[in-house]
């Protein structure tokens, strides 16, 4: 069974958490049954996402284990995690590593960026953090015009629903290209989208 964790923080974005959990739970229990385990994980037992969403982890981070694939979402909340959430940034710092692969969504690249991850490595982001993630690693190469970029076992993407074609990418590769096929055609999604949006 392949685990993977999406982190969860304050003014997360909702669907930079919401359509990676979907996708990868339905892959892992409808399309292909036993295949993945997906969890969210937190500093603390609840979050208020954006707009007040209020969301409950799975597990803290001590319960997390070692996930093969690593979720990290954007939203507002990214950047006050890197300035006042040691927790969080230092389990980032040790999981990310660790993980077959890392999928950061939207402003989920500032994560990778301060870790030392993007250096002269492509990545994307949402529009309005481009020049954000290029002053936090000026070596980065941001690839914009298509919604995901994937470098090595490192997936990045634009904002928001972007993250929905980047993780049906991710669970071609995880699972094979008929899961992820399967997958979108269950969620009535462009089943061939994904394969076409990434570089």
């Amino acid at each position: 069974m392949i685990k993977v964790a999406i982190l969860l923080f304050d003014d997360v974005e909702v669907l930079d958490f919401a359509a990676p959990f979907e996708v990868f739970s339905l892959a892992g229990t409808r399309i292909a049954p036993g295949t993945l385990e997906v969890t969210t994980v937190a500093a603390r037992p609840q979050v208020s996402a954006r707009n007040g969403l209020g969301v409950s982890r799975h597990r803290s981070f001590g319960e997390a284990g070692r996930p093969e694939v690593v979720v990290l979402p954007g939203g507002p909340g990214v950047e006050r995690v890197l300035s006042d959430d040691p927790e969080s940034v230092a389990w980032i710092r040790d999981t990310v590593p660790k993980a077959s692969f890392a999928l950061a969504i939207c402003s989920g690249a500032l994560f990778l960026a301060r870790g030392g991850w993007l250096a002269n490595r492509r990545a994307s982001t949402h529009h309005s953090d481009i020049e954000l993630l290029k002053r936090m690693e000026p070596s980065v190469q941001i690839t914009h015009g298509k919604r995901y970029v994937v470098d090595g076992s490192l997936i990045t993407s634009d904002g928001i629903s972007a993250g929905l074609d980047a993780s049906l990418y991710l669970v071609s590769r995880v699972l094979g290209t008929d899961v992820a096929t399967r997958t979108a055609e269950w969620m009535e999604y462009d089943s061939d989208a994904w394969r076409s949006n990434g570089q």
